[in-house]
């Protein structure tokens, strides 16, 4: 006990001024993520984004996020490995030369060029390996878990041309004509929550059933009052509009269905507004799919 306490003091008085080199970010499972591996990839991030840039997506990245990289890698490695898909040194060997063949270069042209942009060819074969494997992670466990339904490509296309005077709109809408008596504005909320439920087969509140309805199919916004045309052109297809007072009356309409009249300007943005709801639902999906994965490792952030 005494000789431990003595090397202790004797290795603490050597080092009392030295200069800490190096320190621990993160663990995951038997993987240490250290400080100098963070600077590292920022050293190096210019490249890192060229060459992988599904994975660094942002201009920059704090510690924190970097430290978040790393975990994601080696839970992906992990995954994959449990799946039977193990990255072999010849797959990404394969890969590099492909990379080779295509822009012109030797490999000893290719370590200079790593060279000049602050990393090795280690980190870059490493970096190859791990851009094989998210491809293929995010192809068999993330792409199955999203689906963009035509529904949602239609509401998005209408929040984005809600003030567009050209696009105009075919609707079928279930109209509510409310009895002060029956639904006084204090409970317009649970009303519009309990008819919600109801057009998708739920059963009707005996307080509704006197209500009057009427669907009104296959109607254009052209014959439609501005007032009300307003109104539903904040309203999804699917819910309920904010009440309004029509020929003496309070009214409040369910919108059945709505579709574009002239639908060209629909049919040119359903791409690029697939990719912009595919790409959120990809985000998210992705985030929740780490957060509960987590829990099957051990990951400790420092």
């Amino acid at each position: 006990m005494r000789l431990f306490l003595l090397l202790a003091l004797t290795f603490s008085t050597l080092n009392i001024n030295a200069k800490l080199l190096d320190k621990i970010a993160a663990v995951v499972d038997d993987h240490i993520i250290t400080k100098s591996m963070i600077d590292r990839v920022k050293k190096s991030l210019p490249i890192r984004q060229n060459i992988s840039p599904f994975i660094y997506k942002q201009e920059n990245f704090t510690d924190k996020e970097i430290a978040e990289l790393f975990i994601r890698k080696f839970i992906i490695r992990s995954t994959l490995a449990e799946q039977g898909y193990v990255i072999s040194d010849a797959t990404v060997e394969k890969e590099i030369k492909r990379k080779e063949q295509r822009l012109g270069l030797s490999r000893a042209d290719l370590i200079a060029f790593l060279k000049k942009n602050n990393t090795n060819f280690d980190e870059f074969f490493e970096l190859n390996k791990e851009a094989i494997e998210f491809n293929h992670f995010n192809s068999v466990v993330i792409i199955p878990l999203i689906s963009v339904s035509e529904q949602e490509i239609k509401n998005e296309f209408f929040k984005q041309n809600v003030n567009n005077k050209t696009v105009s709109y075919r609707y079928t809408l279930v109209d509510f004509s409310i009895d002060p008596s029956i639904v006084p504005k204090s409970k317009y909320a649970h009303f519009r929550k309990s008819m919600q439920s109801f057009q998708k087969g739920g059963p009707l509140p005996n307080e509704y059933g006197s209500i009057e309805t009427s669907t009104l199919g296959d109607i254009t916004a052209d014959g439609l009052t501005e007032k009300l045309q307003r109104l539903l052109n904040k309203t999804q297809e699917g819910e309920f509009t904010q009440p309004i007072e029509m020929m003496g009356a309070t009214h409040i309409f369910y919108v059945k269905t709505r579709d574009v009249v002239e639908s060209s300007l629909y049919q040119q943005s359903k791409p690029q507004i697939r990719a912009k709801i595919y790409e959120r639902k990809a985000k998210e999906v992705t985030k929740m799919w780490f957060e509960r994965e987590k829990s099957n490792h051990y990951v400790k952030t420092y």
